[in-house]
């Protein structure tokens, strides 16, 4: 899996709490979905990268980013996707026929699942390039053995170098992953919370 792989399109994909608290506003209308309370995430977010923050000196190192798991960092960090999606529904189309719709839908399915497997192929040459480490082409049985902690070593690198906005070799609050500065965008009368209708307005319906 790459990177971007995790939520962070970063998005920059809160714990189970916040995945919980975004699934609520997406629920069906007979669920009556709840609004996101924008503090109780942000909580949750500052008890994420307390976690990481093994000493407690408010920053995160690389070294403390490395024995987080990334499931955890990572998780529920998708925020909600504001870009209008009338292109998506089902419906006529530009030349008034469902068949064609459907056809221009099945299109963009194959071209997203061609994308898929061409990150999927990228991933693994990726990792197999970062395994051998001799650079001879070929895993050795040690190399074989060694690569599932040296891709994970490589991995968390690299996920550490992209948040480390400054460069600075540590992480504050404000360069770890979080997903609370974004939905606050959207909560348009102020209140702390992000409603339904505030994400659709937000989706330009």
């Amino acid at each position: 899996m790459q990177l971007k792989d995790f939520p962070l399109s970063i998005t920059v994909a809160a714990c189970v709490a916040s995945a919980a608290l975004v699934a609520n506003v997406f629920a069906g209308p007979k669920e009556r979905a709840k609004p996101i309370d924008l503090s109780e995430l942000k909580a949750t977010e500052e008890k994420r990268f307390a976690a990481a923050d093994a000493d407690g000196d408010g920053l995160v190192t690389e070294e403390e980013f490395a024995n987080v798991d990334p499931r955890q960092i990572f998780a529920g960090l998708r925020a909600p996707d504001t870009r209008n999606r009338d292109g998506r529904r089902r419906g006529p189309s530009a030349e008034g026929g469902p068949g064609a719709d459907r056809e221009a839908v099945r299109e963009r399915m194959q071209q997203r699942r061609a994308k898929v497997e061409a990150r999927r192929q990228e991933s693994r040459a990726r990792d197999f390039a970062t395994a051998d480490a001799d650079g001879d082409g070929q895993l050795s049985a040690d190399e074989y053995g060694d690569m599932p902690a040296t891709v994970k070593a490589a991995r968390q690198s690299e996920m550490f170098n992209r948040l480390d906005a400054d460069g600075d070799g540590v992480l504050t609050p404000g360069e770890f992953p979080s997903v609370a500065g974004r939905l606050a965008a959207l909560d348009t009368d102020g209140d702390g919370l992000v409603t339904r209708s505030e994400m659709r307005v937000a989706r330009g319906r």
